[in-house]
């Protein structure tokens, strides 16, 4: 595994604990950090270069079109249901997930999926591209209301930024 910065680390902690994810912001965080990864063991190359290298590898097909990252995160969900099972508790955010919640995440991933799925590279490119200035946007706006919270200041995963920016 490759040795990452401080700044993806820093990233990696603060994605796990972040409360208020929307259904969407948790899929395409998936993506997101599928091409931090892939760029930090790069050596951090330009965007389009990584991306172009992120839509090609075999990974993609594996993990992205088939969907398994997404079952993936939807079969961790479920192993944590709660006491009385109207949801499910997720202890890394101390969130709960209700059962709409998780027929949400069910149809928004076939949704995500079938946009992954194309064979176009250049529509692939685009998708990720997207998936990923979406996760930025939410990321971004949630960081900044953290950085106001005088009670999250000093905390080591809150800096306001991300490690990858996208931008066109």
């Amino acid at each position: 595994m490759a040795k990452h910065g401080v700044e993806i680390r820093r990233y990696l902690a603060w994605r796990k604990k972040v409360k208020g994810k929307t259904i969407p912001a948790r899929l395409h965080e998936i993506v997101y950090v599928g091409l931090v990864m892939l760029w930090s063991k790069m050596g951090k190359p330009p965007l389009s270069r990584a991306i172009n290298e992120y839509i090609n590898r075999a990974e993609y097909k594996k993990e992205l079109m088939s969907g398994d990252l997404f079952k993936k995160l939807i079969t961790e969900i479920k192993e944590t249901p709660c006491e009385d099972k109207t949801g499910y508790y997720l202890a890394n955010s101390r969130e709960i997930l209700s059962q709409k919640d998780l027929k949400q995440l069910n149809n928004e991933k076939e949704l995500i999926i079938k946009e992954l799925m194309t064979n176009d590279k250049v529509e692939r490119y685009q998708t990720v591209f997207k998936f990923c200035e979406f996760y930025q946007s939410w990321a971004l706006a949630k960081k900044s209301i953290q950085a106001e919270d005088i009670t999250k200041q000093g905390n080591f995963e809150i800096h306001p930024e991300l490690p990858l920016k996208i931008v066109h």
